[in-house]
């Protein structure tokens, strides 16, 4: 717009050159040297002036949070770079000094050459196949590449893949301008005054005039909310991944600080825990070599806690998508003789008998040892999960006996503490058995005691009978070995006597042969349960189409004991703290083989199951359980970094493994790789609004001068001063107006249509859940307001300024 400015004001000038006889070859070089003259000192100050502006920046930006140093010295590429734009500067505006003595007025061509040859279109094709190029790398790191000795670098093309499509949507604003300006002429003449009819006809005579400045304000106002959409989609998709990654604003993994059984307790305990959660974890194979990861989760301490973003929630939405795992006629009763909530020891009074003459398995010396058995108990906590606790021996003398479990102590007290109440669900004893014959054997669980802090025993008070119970006798000798030589163990009788919780009948079957390492008969007596409905399930995509499974199949979930089965349930766009992105940002300890330390898996997508309803199915297994391996602690708001360090100063506990999700989110925040772009974007940003506000103050000025005749001379036919405002007013506002809307537009769609592709994670990946571009209404109307409020004050100030209609006069007729 400085170069048709400057053409204009020596159209004349030129014309009266080749008057006389310059050739155009001299004119040009004339042209070119007034050129040079204006683009030399930009080209010497820019690369001097280019270091202190972006070192300005840069402690003013998220490069100075994070203590990121940037080279802000000239260097031969700023120089180079100053001087190529300079130079094409200086091409701009010489060129039309070529072609001013052929515009002699009149109607001005419709749409700038470049554009009617197609310069736009084949803009746009430039455009469009660099950002497929880029939308193909959507999975992988977009315009970042690395050679082949593994350095980081970038492509070029995909770099100018955004720039591209801004400049293209932008330049394509010129073929909207002639049919506006059409349909302005034709609105504007309907009307009877003289402001708005003779504004639409000067738009429609010479729309070519009115493109800068609309062009710069779509620039301005497209990069501006390019720069806002970035900004806020970057934080938005940080806070998104740490509430992925983390799943819960505290979470520890098992570090053997403490026992598991006491671990449930001591956290959901801690001074701004509202509500704990246990957790497990595993992983399964899948065809084609690979494998997912299965995390099993206290669904009903969980429900409404869990972060999830709305679009991966699926249809219950984010406070609710833990619904389908949860059984549709609520939580069973508890199973098993349930304890007092404040038992910190569990006595047994029970008698083991045989009959006489009844010995245990001989010594080293080959002496018959007196018959006993090991005993053993299982108590769940209040979510469900089982622990196996030994209780110690109990000889087969018909004499009634107590056993002792101290609970607290099984717990890891006083740090830890079980999750009470707990329930006793089973009672077991192992016995060394030679005998040659049958034997009649009986035991009996005469009641229950417990003790609190005090220390005073209490009976356990069972009511409606007490429970009911199933047994069953198992022996280590593989039936396939004994040749018919052995008869295995049984259970005879079970049966809740007066005065007795369990009464068991049994015997340990014959042996014949010495077996080598003994032979060893075991009894369990447990809780009978009513029948577990099959255990539901969440899959994320990538499970179903990696197990060609959807909604309603059953699969096959390894478990401690054998296979499990559930039924997919439901679908999660992603499940937290699953994934590849999260296995290598939180230091690899998310999936792992059922019962082991954690390991990387192949991306087969995750299971998500009930913690309490898997351990309900597996009860049905003698010692088949799924044990907690993390908990997930929801604290109050605000309080999760003082959880965190009271859980860190405990002795023991690996401070490595308390996963806060506020220091996860400040780690990502200060990401060096997303700081960069968001800086270089605010930058742009501001240089396209002040490259927009004097635009648009050149192209006006440029017009006022250009028109002054023509104002004289409605001032001289009695047009009133205020109607000329009017007219200046009626002719700019809509251009204002005009390029905020296009702009607007622009930088949705390009905002949208970008923005998914250029936000990274640290490791320069795609960030897990995928982004969710933001654009803040109130960001962006901020933007509109600084971008249009220099235009419209140098309209308002032109239209109120006082014109020299004489001297305008007295030009127009070469006085």
């Amino acid at each position: 717009m400085v170069a048709r400015l400057l053409s204009a004001e020596r159209a004349r000038e030129t014309r009266v050159l080749l008057a006389r006889g310059a050739s155009r070859g001299q004119v040009a070089r004339l042209a070119a040297l007034e050129a040079l003259l204006l683009a030399l000192p930009a080209a010497v100050c820019a690369p001097l002036l280019a270091g202190p502006l972006t070192g300005l920046l840069a402690e003013r930006g998220a490069s100075a949070r994070i203590g990121l140093r940037i080279d802000t010295g000239a260097t031969a590429s700023v120089w180079l770079a100053g001087g190529a734009v300079a130079l094409a500067c200086a091409v701009a505006v010489a060129v039309p000094a070529l072609t001013a003595a052929r515009g002699a007025g009149g109607r001005a061509g419709a749409l700038p050459g470049p554009v009617r040859a197609g310069a736009d279109l084949a803009l746009l094709a430039v455009a469009g196949v660099a950002y497929w190029q880029l939308e193909r790398r959507a999975s992988g790191s977009g315009a970042l590449t690395g050679d082949r000795a593994g350095e980081l670098g970038i492509d070029p093309l995909l770099v100018v893949a955004p720039a591209l499509a801004l400049l293209a949507g932008t330049v394509l604003t010129l073929r909207l301008l002639p049919p506006a300006a059409r349909l302005a002429e034709r609105l504007a003449a309907r009307g009877r005054g003289l402001t708005v009819p003779l504004a639409g006809w000067q738009f429609g005579r010479r729309p070519q005039r009115s493109a800068g400045p609309v062009l710069l304000l779509v620039l301005a106002v497209a990069m501006g909310m390019l720069a806002i959409g970035q900004g806020a989609s970057w934080e938005r998709s940080q806070d998104d991944q740490a509430d992925f990654a983390s799943g819960a604003p505290v979470r520890v993994l098992d570090s053997g600080a403490l026992p598991a059984f006491g671990s449930t307790g001591a956290y959901e305990g801690l001074a701004g825990v509202r509500a704990s959660a246990p957790a497990a974890r595993g992983a399964m194979s899948l065809s084609g070599g690979k494998s997912a990861a299965v995390l099993a989760l206290d669904a009903a301490r969980a429900d409404q806690h869990v972060r999830l973003r709305g679009d991966l929630a699926g249809e219950d939405g984010p406070d609710r998508f833990l619904k389908p795992l949860r059984p549709a006629a609520g939580e069973p009763a508890r199973a098993g003789v349930v304890l007092p909530r404040d038992t910190a020891r569990l006595i047994l009074d029970l008698t083991l008998s045989a009959p006489s003459g009844t010995e245990g398995p001989p010594d080293e010396n080959g002496v018959p040892g007196p018959a006993e058995a090991e005993f053993a108990v299982t108590v769940e906590d209040r979510f469900g999960v089982p622990y196996r606790m030994p209780l110690g021996s109990v000889r087969a003398d018909g004499e009634r006996r107590s056993l002792a479990l101290d609970l607290a102590a099984a717990a890891g007290a006083p740090a830890g503490r079980p999750a009470g109440p707990l329930a006793l669900t089973s009672v077991e004893f192992e016995e060394a058995d030679y005998q040659e014959r049958i034997v009649p054997k009986r035991f009996t669980l005469h009641g229950l005691r417990t003790a609190g802090a005090d220390g005073a025993p209490r009976p356990v008070a069972v009511g409606g009978g007490g429970p009911v119970w199933k047994a069953g006798a198992s022996t280590n000798v593989e039936p396939g070995l004994t040749d018919g030589n052995e008869e295995g163990p049984a259970v005879t009788g079970v049966r809740s006597p007066r005065g007795a919780l369990l009464e068991l009948s049994y015997h340990s079957g014959r042996a014949v042969w010495e077996w080598p390492g003994g032979r060893t008969v075991t009894v369990r007596a447990a809780v009978r349960r009513a029948a577990p409905a099959m255990a539901a399930a969440l899959a994320d995509r990538r499970f179903l189409d990696a197990a060609a499974a959807k909604v309603g199949s059953v699969v096959d979930v390894p478990m401690p004991g054998g296979d499990l089965k559930v039924r997919i349930a439901g679908v999660l766009g992603h499940i937290p703290t699953t994934g590849p992105s999260v296995r290598r940002d939180r230091g690899g300890t998310m999936d792992g083989p059922v019962g082991g330390p954690g390991g990387t898996t192949t991306d087969g997508g995750a299971l998500l199951l009930d913690l309490r309803a898997v351990n309900q199915a597996l009860a049905i297994r003698a010692d088949a359980s799924f044990p907690a391996t993390e908990w997930w602690l929801f604290t109050e708001p605000g309080a999760a970094g003082s959880v965190a360090a009271e859980l860190r100063e405990r002795p023991g506990l690996d401070p490595g493994r308390v996963l806060v999700r506020d220091e996860f989110a400040a780690e990502l925040h200060d990401d060096p790789l997303g700081a960069g772009p968001r800086s270089a974007l605010l930058a742009a940003a501001l240089a396209a609004a002040a490259l927009a506000a004097v635009g648009f103050a050149v192209s006006l000025v440029g017009s006022v001068r250009e028109r002054s005749a023509e104002f004289a001379v409605l001032r001289a036919l009695g047009a009133p001063r205020r109607r000329l405002a009017a007219l200046l007013a009626a002719e700019g506002f809509p251009l204002i107006v005009l390029g905020l809307g296009i702009g607007v537009a622009l930088g949705a769609v390009l905002t949208r249509a970008v923005v998914p592709l250029i936000v990274l994670t640290g490791r320069a990946g795609r960030p897990v859940p995928p982004v969710l571009v933001e654009l803040d209404a109130g960001r962006i109307a901020l933007l509109l307001a600084a971008i249009a409020a220099a235009p419209v004050l140098m309209v308002t100030a032109l239209a109120l300024r006082r014109g020299e209609s004489a001297s305008a006069l007295r030009a127009q007729g070469g006085e």
